[in-house]
C-alpha cells in the first residue's frame, strides 16, 4: 500500500499542478486517472483475496466516480455535462453506502449511531444546514442537490456507524475518507452556486484525491479482513 501510496500522491500532485498552472489538456486528462489509479489497486486487491459483494460495490463506485469525472471534465462546455456527472456521483454513494452497510465482521457490537447519537445529530445536522444556505442560489438545480445532499450524508453515517464492527483499520481509512468526500463536495457546491473560491482547483480536487484515497484503501483492508477472518476491532 505504501507503494501504491506514493505513485498516487505523484498522479494526485501533477493534477493539481497542472490545474495551477494552467496547462488545461493535462488537468482534463489526468482527472480520471486519480480514481482509474484507485479502481485498478482494489480491482488487484479482489482479484488476490477473492471478490466478494463489498468489493463489487466499491469498484462499482469507483467506476462511477470516473464516469462522473469525465463528465465534469467538460462542464463549462454545456450544464448537461454537470448534470450528468453529479447522477454518477449520487450513484457512486449510494453504492459505497450500500457497501459499507454489509460488511460488519462482528454484528455483536452495538452500532455507533445508537451508542453515540450525537454523531449522527452532527452529520444530519450538517447536511440540512449547508443545503439550507445553498438553497437560494441552487434554482432549477434544488432538487438534484437535496437528492445528492442526502446521498452523501447518508454515505457518511453508515461509514461512520462501521465503528467497533469491522477492522480498525478498514473503519478509519473509510470514515476519514467518507468525512473528507463531504467537504470536498462542500468546497465543489459552494465554489459552484454561491461564489468563487481562492484556489478552488487546489482544495476541491486536493481533498477529493484523499477522500477517494481512503475509501479504497479501506476497502482493500475490508477485503484482506474478509479472507483472513481478521478480528482486529476498535
Amino acid at each position: 500500500m505504501r507503494i501504491f501510496g506514493g505513485c498516487f500522491a505523484l498522479i494526485l500532485a501533477f493534477h493539481l499542478y497542472a490545474g495551477v498552472t494552467g496547462m488545461d489538456a493535462w488537468t482534463g486528462l489526468s482527472k480520471p486517472i486519480i480514481v482509474g489509479s484507485l479502481l485498478a489497486f482494489v480491482g488487484v486487491a479482489a482479484a488476490i483475496y477473492g471478490s466478494t459483494k463489498f468489493s463489487a460495490l466499491v469498484l462499482s463506485g469507483l467506476f462511477l466516480s470516473l464516469i462522473g469525472d469525465v463528465f465534469l471534465v467538460f462542464q463549462e462546455e454545456d450544464s448537461i455535462f454537470f448534470t450528468a456527472g453529479l447522477a454518477c456521483f449520487l450513484l457512486a454513494h449510494i453504492a459505497y453506502t450500500w457497501a459499507f452497510s454489509i460488511t460488519y465482521l462482528n454484528r455483536h457490537v452495538i452500532p455507533l449511531l445508537k451508542r453515540q447519537g450525537w454523531v449522527m445529530i452532527i452529520i444530519v445536522a450538517y447536511g440540512l444546514v449547508f443545503f439550507n444556505d445553498l438553497r437560494p442560489h441552487l434554482a432549477s438545480m434544488a432538487p438534484a442537490v437535496m437528492l445528492y445532499t442526502l446521498a452523501i450524508t447518508a454515505m457518511l453515517l453508515i461509514a461512520m456507524n462501521r465503528q467497533g464492527r469491522v477492522g480498525s483499520r478498514s473503519f478509519i481509512w473509510i470514515a476519514s475518507g467518507a468525512t473528507i468526500f463531504v467537504v470536498s463536495d462542500s468546497f465543489l457546491a459552494w465554489n459552484k452556486f454561491v461564489r468563487p473560491i481562492e484556489h478552488s482547483h487546489l482544495i476541491i480536487m486536493g481533498t477529493y484525491g484523499l477522500a477517494q484515497l481512503g475509501i479504497a484503501f479501506g476497502a482493500v483492508e475490508q477485503i484482506r479482513d474478509e479472507k483472513i477472518g481478521n478480528r482486529a476491532y476498535i
